[in-house]
């Protein structure tokens, strides 16, 4: 019994060459699953032809500076498969085209419009209710007419908020910065758009409004930039508002038309400001008023006007001259462009009561006035808005007067007699007690005595002796240094 290690002749499994191994496993047969295929298939090339003659014969690249650098031209030719003449009619198509230049489109046209991202389009054409419009790259956009305040011209640029994407026509749904959305149901209406709302009614609280059948509300304070009194007068009307809640669940949907007019006015104002200048007159509309003036609303910018400022009469609070939502006329005073300040007059626009004084009143002329305050040297009198005088106090009765809040109280009704009118200074003197008779004084005269009437005895009975005094004997000074 032989115990040797058997020799590699004797082995099944003997090591044959490579060569031969590749040879004979081409012509034999593959069994799935066998240890000779598995041991075929690790001889096989591990990488594909064309990358190991890629490999083999390696290209050498030359960099060069960025500013030297050759614009590369698309150069598609074709080196197998194609004939000569679809190779020059690809050379016709493209012609100086660059490749980035290609290359950039099919990129910018393969990314998608950002939903609501401002982006400015052309117009192509109107159809119907609808405008289209030319968007970035390949993609365009539909609007509907009715955004537009006028009707726009083909070719107009206009800038168009990316609202949504229609997967089924391939456009874009954009409005018109401002513009009025359309609502259809609940899941059109988000917070911030801008809707067409009509009011429908009014209660205590606002007013009542539809949105394509969706009832809304607008609380009282967001009707206007203003106090408004009276509700009724915007029933029926068509208001643009804005979304400010929304709630699909509870059905409830806020809408503010004030916030409208707000970004409106904003835009005004930065306009209206630069061509404002100290004396011009505007129309305005009282928006506030605070214990120190009143706020008027001149077209988009609000300015104020003290309560100095309101009436030539003297005013204690501006409710006593004006009210909110009251349209007036001012005077612009001041203009600060820095802070966006301006200073408004309304006494300005009415006539200056002391310009036809004179037409007015006359001296000696008796008038009635009412007492507007009092000091200690006497009270003034209000004949007409902006127009006092004062009565002194010595003016005030026939007697001596210790005290004025003795005599007169703020608010009396009294009647007063013109004593003096100087238009320079602008002052009246007036008189009270010159539309009283004087008192008269008795006094006794003897030829009113009547000789009928009983003589009264004397108290003292007469003594007949002469009266004693006289200078004609000694006072009794002398002893003391007194020489009377």
């Amino acid at each position: 019994m032989n115990t040797e290690n058997p020799s590699p002749e004797s082995n099944n499994n003997e090591t044959v060459p490579a060569q031969e191994q590749a040879t004979d496993s081409a012509s034999a047969k593959i069994q799935i699953g066998s240890q000779r295929d598995t041991a075929n298939m690790a001889l096989k090339p591990s990488k594909p032809k064309a990358v190991q003659q890629a490999m083999q014969n390696p290209v050498t690249i030359v960099e060069q500076p960025v500013e030297s650098e050759p614009e590369i031209l698309a150069n598609i030719n074709s080196t197998e498969g194609f004939s000569d003449d679809i190779d020059a009619e690809i050379e016709n198509a493209i012609g100086d085209v660059s490749m980035d230049s290609l290359l950039g489109g099919m990129s910018e046209e393969s990314e998608e419009l950002e939903i609501n991202s401002r982006i400015k389009g052309t117009i192509t054409k109107t159809h119907g209710d609808n405008v289209f419009i030319s968007l970035k790259g390949r993609f365009e956009g539909i609007i509907p007419l009715a955004q537009f305040k006028t009707p726009p011209t083909d070719g107009q640029m206009i800038e168009v908020i990316i609202k949504n994407r229609n997967e089924d026509d391939g456009l874009y749904e954009v409005a018109i910065p401002g513009a009025a959305v359309n609502v259809g149901d609940w899941d059109d209406v988000n917070v911030n758009d801008i809707v067409e709302a009509r009011v429908t009614g009014s209660n205590t609280g606002g007013l009542e409004v539809s949105l394509n059948g969706l009832r809304g509300f607008i609380p009282a304070s967001q009707i206007d930039r203003f106090r408004v009194e009276n509700f009724g007068e915007y029933v029926n009307q068509k208001l643009q508002c804005v979304v400010t809640e929304v709630n699909p669940a509870k059905r409830k949907l806020i809408v503010s038309r004030r916030a409208v007019l707000e970004r409106e006015s904003e835009e005004k104002r930065k306009e209206l400001m630069a061509t404002l200048a100290v004396g011009d007159q505007h129309d305005g509309t009282i928006t506030k008023l605070m214990d120190f003036g009143a706020f008027v609303d001149i077209g988009g910018v609000e300015g104020l006007v003290h309560i100095s400022k309101l009436s030539w009469d003297r005013v204690t609070h501006p409710k006593e001259v004006v009210t909110e939502g009251e349209r007036v006329k001012v005077k612009i005073e001041s203009v600060n462009q820095d802070t966006g300040k301006i200073s408004l007059s309304i006494r300005d626009m009415i006539e200056h009561p002391w310009d036809d004084i004179n037409s007015k009143f006359m001296v000696n002329e008796q008038v009635t006035g009412t007492v507007s305050k009092l000091a200690d040297f006497g009270a003034f009198v209000k004949l007409a808005p902006g127009i006092e005088g004062l009565v002194h106090i010595s003016e005030i009765a026939h007697h001596r007067v210790m005290r004025v809040s003795n005599h007169l109280k703020v608010g009396d009704q009294i009647e007063v007699k013109i004593l003096s009118i100087d238009t320079e200074k602008q002052k009246l003197g007036l008189s009270v007690k010159a539309t009283q008779e004087a008192p008269v004084k008795a006094v006794k005269s003897k030829d009113t005595e009547d000789d009928n009437a009983p003589i009264r005895e004397s108290a003292v009975p007469e003594s007949g002796a002469p009266l004693k005094g006289g200078t004609d004997r000694k006072s009794g000074g002398e002893g003391i240094g007194l020489n009377w």
